[in-house]
């Protein structure tokens, strides 16, 4: 059973990351995955055992790529938002307000406490 939920999660992630990059591929838009989904995939090419699920998909960037990068992901029923102080894309018309994190390549950011 737990198993099951990991397994579904991680389906999960994968499928949003897969479905947002193609679409960023396909618009030419420069990206790259960052936090806890790229330390997933890394470990588990390395040592599986050591893998951890994390929570969400996080991307990396360019600020001038946003206005193309919000057009493009309306064909996947996603909207930008800026929910506190971090920008998301996020489904529209559900109550699953998780999504994709997105960062901005070369600004800084502070922590968080």
């Amino acid at each position: 059973m737990l198993l099951d939920v990991y397994d579904q999660h991680l389906a999960r992630l994968t499928s949003i990351a897969t479905s947002v990059c193609t679409v960023f591929c396909q618009g030419g838009i420069e990206y790259r995955v960052v936090g806890g989904l790229a330390v997933l995939f890394h470990v588990q090419l390395r040592d599986p055992m050591a893998a951890r699920v994390t929570r969400d998909v996080d991307l990396a960037i360019r600020r001038t790529d946003l206005p193309r990068i919000i057009q493009a992901v309306r064909i996947l029923g996603l909207e930008h938002e800026h929910i506190a102080g971090v920008d998301m894309l996020v489904y529209t018309g559900g109550l699953n307000r998780r999504g994709v994190h997105l960062l901005f390549a070369g600004e800084k950011y502070g922590l968080r406490i």
